[in-house]
């Protein structure tokens, strides 16, 4: 009988079944995916370590909450987030990309790992810090801050 980290440690971040009670399993299958996307990372392989971070942080977000000990692989997720944004500025994306990314995962409430406009600095680039405060007003115009949960950060540019 094979383990899930044995094929692929995306797939016990996206079984729902495969969890509440593997809080350990589930936070060695991110630590083979910060593992993984640092490899990629070092290989210059910048677009693959993008995808595979973007997918790793979204899936995590998605699934933590189900464990019986979500804070558990917090420490580990948190490690993606610099990762991702490195890959984001190497691999090139588009910060207007970056920006729109950044803002739905802020606004979804993405708690592990957490996400700040600050990580995504170099990524996001004057171009992208101005997409995304622009934004950021829009919402704040149409929904003051006061009235929504969650808060989101500006950057300072």
């Amino acid at each position: 009988m094979t383990s899930p980290l044995d094929d692929d440690p995306l797939e016990l971040l996206s079984g729902p079944s495969l969890l509440p009670d593997r809080a350990e399993e589930y936070a060695e299958a991110v630590r083979e995916l910060v593992r993984e996307v640092a490899a990629l990372s070092d290989l210059g392989e910048w677009t693959a370590a993008e995808s595979l971070a973007r997918r790793a942080i979204v899936l995590i977000d998605r699934t933590a909450p189900m464990l019986t000990d979500p804070a558990l692989p917090s420490a580990e997720a948190s490690a993606l987030v610099p990762l991702h944004a490195t890959a984001c500025a190497r691999a090139g994306v588009d910060p207007h990309e970056v920006a729109r990314w950044l803002l739905a995962a802020q606004a979804n409430g993405q708690d592990v790992p957490a996400v700040s406009v600050e990580a995504y600095a170099d990524a996001l680039g004057p171009e992208g810090a101005a997409a995304y405060t622009a934004s950021v007003t829009a919402l704040d115009e149409l929904d003051p801050p006061a009235t929504r949960h969650g808060e989101r950060n500006t950057p300072s540019t």
